[in-house]
């Protein structure tokens, strides 16, 4: 008989059954919530940056570009299916690499443009005379910015999208955004309030979906947030205008040390490349007495070479000459003796002509009747009678400059001055143009060395220069602004051909002795007599930025006569290395010697005001920046610009403290027997698996563990290791590993980063 076979009973008492993972539902609005926050971040810094330079771009087509590849990103995210999120991804790659290819030099070109704007202001910040400026390609600088705008748009949105994904940082999101406004606040460059309030919310909206600690879920948390820190934001912001005004917080927070310590390394680094790292190749500045300098560079030390006391009286620069240049021998200039006897005849011509009608101590002799000339010279401005001749003192004290020369303003009278380290000149301002001044002038100053010969006539061919002696200087002037470049890093020349040659036909580049040395060569060749200038020169401007009043003093002690620029005051300046200087001297018949400056200086064009109105306000901001109607950006500049140097040197100090620490464990570790390094990495993998996987964190026992990573990492272990680990933890003395075994376990246990989950 057949048996019927049973079926065993199965106890299903403590079987449990397996959840499904419900799919969550799509939440566009979530998805739209965290587009908006990505843009809010991208287009927050991209476009303060450009706002802080104002750089002209389109705006509506970045919002548009950048806000919709940020939806477009959002919405493939929120639905966490891997295929689709990789499958946009590369699409938006090609995209990326196709725009690049096709718009290349769009896109170039406004790279070059930011670069330009930037190192423009930059060396107006430093003071860096470098003319740099790169060349481009596409007419329309605003769509080459907006091209380029748009491509730096597309890298941040990618990035930021993918790091939100996975888990919100703000520390991340810092890195890639803030540098954008590092760079302007550095050059206390303000951007626009509505760039910096948007991307504030954005880093209010990351920290808070970073302190929910919640994985995979940062749309619905921007989502949830998003509206009340936008209001917190705007209302903070607002409410520390009201309660701090700009007086106010300008005494709370201090001009930065540090930042001012390190602007002259700065400046040398614009200046000089990586050639500032260096002495070799480098020459002092100052006066030379004619020698041309051979160096790659020409290094100030940025230290004051005089201090000149004096009433300033015209708009004009001032020229304190020190040395006189007459032969060109190739690579210096010899001393041209007695070449300012004819300065000295026309001073001492004028001081005899005029009488003192009230003799002051410093004046005396010197003062000027009231001498009317024509409204054609000098017309009358309300202040007083319009003299034909005016009188000033000039100190010039030599604190660090060559004491080999005196530094004297023209038209000196040279016999009243005490010494040569501390000067007091009677001097006659130019105010009015000369009249009948004749001179015997040596033939020598029109002669051109056959050296540059050939390439002074090549450039005057191709120039094509023609015209009164100053419509001739002035078109030297623009020629070089235009085709050569001002820059106190020309390079090495070793002396072949000559140094004009050089400068003329091939390097193109150099400082004021290498345009002083060529215009003096092209007036020469042009039938124009000429020699070559070097001293001291100093501008308005820098008595307006760096002068100081000196308290008692007394006008008329120091100035009698017309001033252009109407009545001022006497004003110490300190002059440093960086205004040595090197200029030409032309002769015109009727006029005798005078100035040309043929080096390039700035276009800009400023209206001019009055000296007390352009002195007392100089402290002001004189615009810049679009701010709006806060001024809450003048608070963030000057805090951001603090922060900025405060968190670089603490981030320094702390790499190298955890690094020293670092490499002191490591020395450490390597001393401990090899069962010990073993326990101490795996430990340190369990930890690690723990913060990445809370499954993981609430394991207890070495089996679970190794079942738990070999079920769910890429990276398992073997039986033997499995075993080995027991006996690490629990055999005690009685362990049978050899050390060979304990350094591959331990090698086994260091790879963290493989012991990712699949």
């Amino acid at each position: 008989m057949v048996g019927i076979r049973k079926k065993k009973q199965v106890d299903t008492s403590d079987v449990r059954l397996l959840q499904t993972k419900e799919r969550p539902r799509y939440d566009i609005k979530a998805a739209l919530a965290k587009a908006t926050l990505v843009f809010a971040l991208v287009y927050g810094s991209i476009g303060g940056f450009l706002s802080a330079y104002e750089i002209a771009y389109q705006k509506e087509q970045c919002i548009l570009g950048i806000f919709w590849l940020s939806v477009l990103l959002s919405a493939v995210y929120e639905t966490r299916r891997n295929w689709a999120i990789n499958l946009v991804n590369i699409l938006v790659f090609l995209l990326y690499a196709y725009v690049a290819f096709q718009r290349f030099w769009v896109i170039n070109s406004g790279y070059y443009a930011v670069v330009n704007h930037v190192l423009e202001d930059a060396g107006r910040y430093l003071g860096v005379t470098s003319r740099t400026e790169y060349a481009l390609v596409v007419d329309n600088e605003s769509v080459a910015v907006t091209g380029f705008a748009l491509l730096i748009g597309m890298v941040g949105t990618i990035l930021l999208q993918i790091r939100l994904r996975h888990k919100a940082s703000l520390w991340m999101t810092l890195l890639l955004t803030f540098p954008f406004y590092a760079i302007p606040f550095y050059f206390e460059k303000s951007p626009n309030v509505g760039y910096m309030m948007l991307l504030f919310i954005g880093y209010a909206a990351v920290a808070a979906i970073q302190g929910t600690n919640i994985r995979e879920q940062s749309a619905k948390q921007a989502y949830d947030m998003l509206p009340v820190i936008t209001l917190f934001v705007v209302v903070f912001v607002q409410a520390i205008t009201l309660i701090l005004p700009r007086a106010g917080y300008a005494s709370v927070v201090r001009a930065n040390a540090a930042k001012k310590a390190m602007e002259q390394k700065v400046a040398n680094v614009m200046q000089y490349g990586l050639f500032s790292l260096f002495e070799r190749g480098q020459n002092g500045a100052g006066v030379s007495g004619g020698m041309l300098s051979k160096g790659s560079a020409v290094m100030p030390d940025y230290e004051t070479d005089l201090i000149v006391r004096y009433t300033p009286y015209s708009y004009d620069p001032v020229y304190l000459k020190a040395f006189t240049g007459k032969d060109y021998t190739g690579d210096r200039w010899t001393s041209a003796d007695g070449a300012d006897a004819w300065m000295e005849q026309t001073v001492a011509g004028r001081a005899a002509r005029y009488a003192h009608d009230e003799p002051t101590d410093r004046l005396i002799g010197y003062a000027l009747p009231d001498v009317t000339v024509g409204e054609r010279d000098v017309p009358s401005d309300g202040t007083g009678s319009a003299s034909g001749q005016s009188c000033g003192v000039m100190e010039v004290v030599n604190v660090g400059a060559s004491a080999s020369y005196a530094y004297r303003p023209y038209y000196t009278d040279y016999a009243r001055r005490d010494g040569i380290m501390d000067a007091e000149y009677v001097y006659f301002p130019p105010v009015v143009a000369l009249q009948d001044v004749t001179e015997e002038v040596d033939g020598d100053y029109l002669m051109v060395p056959e050296s540059c010969r050939r390439a002074v006539e090549r450039i005057c061919g191709q120039a094509g220069f023609s015209g009164t002696p100053r419509e001739i200087a002035a078109q030297v002037t623009t020629y070089f602004d235009e085709h050569y470049s001002y820059t106190l890093r020309p390079g090495f020349y070793y002396g072949s051909p000559d140094y004009i040659t050089h400068f003329l036909l091939e390097s193109k580049r150099g400082y004021c002795a290498h345009f002083a040395s060529a215009a003096v060569m092209l007036f020469r060749n042009m039938g124009i007599p000429a020699r070559y200038a070097e001293g001291y020169a100093f501008t308005y401007e820098d008595i307006i930025l760096d002068g100081t009043l000196v308290e008692g003093a007394d006008y008329a002690d120091y100035y009698s006569g017309y001033s252009p620029i109407g009545e001022t005051a006497l004003v110490e300046l300190e002059i440093a290395d960086t205004s040595a200087h090197a200029w030409v001297e032309i002769y015109i018949e009727g006029e005798g010697w005078i100035v040309v400056d043929p080096t390039p200086a700035s276009n800009d064009e400023e209206e001019r005001s009055s000296f007390w109105d352009d002195f007392l306000n100089r402290s002001e901001d004189g615009g810049g920046s679009d701010f709006g109607e806060s001024n809450v950006g003048a608070y963030i500049e000057t805090a951001a610009s603090s922060l900025v140097f405060i968190l670089s040197a603490a981030a320094f100090v702390l790499l190298c403290y955890f690094t020293g620490k670092n490499m002191i464990r490591r020395v450490k570790e390597r001393r401990l027997p090899a069962r010990e390094r073993a326990g101490l990495e795996y430990r340190r993998l369990a930890a690690y698996l723990s913060r990445k996987n809370p499954e993981f964190a609430v394991l207890r026992t070495i089996k679970e563990q190794t079942e738990w990573i070999n079920a769910h990492c890429r990276r398992r272990f073997t039986e033997e290791q499995g075993a080995a680990l027991y006996e690490l933890f629990f055999a005690g003395e009685a362990a049978s590993k050899t050390d060979v075994q304990w350094e591959a376990l331990t090698k086994h246990c260091s790879r963290r980063w493989s012991f990712r989950v699949r």
